[in-house]
């Protein structure tokens, strides 16, 4: 956490010329013009992974003990998300309500003898209402604020089966070339029997902290998941986009820590991965 913080506080003792929510923004606003448009929602990427901790078979010998399950230890992680407004302005306010839906997948593609299994595939649908109040206190700009609720699962069966609901409030803040996002969250309940057995607040975090340093279109991000249950729970991922041309970057991650994928929620990972992600804006 000591090195998270510090690199945070270190970069907002940068100056940049860009800044990453500002031009979010910008380019959100222009796409609302056209109502019903589909826009990029988080990063869209595909990476090749390499997991510096085995992959987690423990859930699969579980659900299947006379037939063992081997992965390798590295595979290919695609991440496709979408947004679109469905009530702008609302009540002539700086109001709008936006859905969302997240496709991330585990991909074994060079698994040739098991016929490239997907390892993982995580859904997340999402809603939420938007309030862009645009608030100064000198440079530091409050964007907006996010009231939204999202549902995870894995869309498994009984012994495989992971999901949970959550509500969550979202506080965004620019100043200069850095941005930040303040997520807390609550688990909600109603969720499948199967899953609530599960802690997926102890390994996943009941928050997130998100900042992002731009400096000629390169993003440099820190992302903390917290858990109010110790610092060894939740996870930390660094990752970089690289400029190649107006609609790709070089995209550079690394994790560790609970909850890559559902299935992995209560398992510690450490992964390196690289390859390409979309032009989110």
């Amino acid at each position: 956490m000591k090195l998270v913080l510090s690199l945070l506080l270190f970069l907002t003792t940068l100056a940049a010329e860009e800044n990453y929510l500002r031009e979010r923004l910008a380019k959100q606003m222009t796409a609302n013009e056209n109502h019903f448009s589909l826009m990029p929602y988080k990063k869209n990427y595909l990476v090749y992974s390499q997991l510096f901790a085995e992959a987690n078979t423990g859930p699969y010998d579980t659900a299947y003990p006379t037939d063992p399950v081997h992965y390798d230890d590295y595979e290919l992680q695609l991440q496709v998300s979408l947004m679109v407004p469905i009530w702008l302005n609302m009540f002539d306010l700086p109001l709008a309500t936006y859905v969302a839906y997240t496709n991330r997948s585990f991909w074994q593609f060079f698994d040739l003898d098991d016929s490239q299994p997907f390892r993982e595939t995580n859904h997340e649908p999402e809603i939420w209402l938007a309030w862009f109040y645009d608030f100064y206190m000198g440079d530091l700009n409050a964007e907006m604020v996010w009231l939204g609720f999202e549902h995870q699962s894995n869309g498994q069966y009984i012994e495989l089966s992971r999901g949970w609901n959550r509500a969550y409030l979202d506080f965004y803040f620019n100043y200069d070339a850095f941005s930040l996002s303040i997520r807390p969250w609550i688990a909600m309940g109603d969720g499948a029997h199967e899953d609530e057995a599960f802690n997926y607040e102890k390994y996943l975090g009941n928050g997130e902290i998100n900042g992002v340093y731009t400096w000629k279109h390169f993003d440099l991000g820190v992302t903390w998941d917290y858990s109010f249950s110790g610092l060894q729970y939740g996870s930390v991922m660094v990752d970089l986009d690289i400029p190649m041309s107006n609609y790709v970057s070089g995209y550079v991650r690394y994790f560790h820590g609970y909850g890559e994928s559902l299935i992995d929620f209560d398992y510690r990972a450490n992964t390196l991965s690289a390859g390409i992600v979309l032009d989110t804006w």
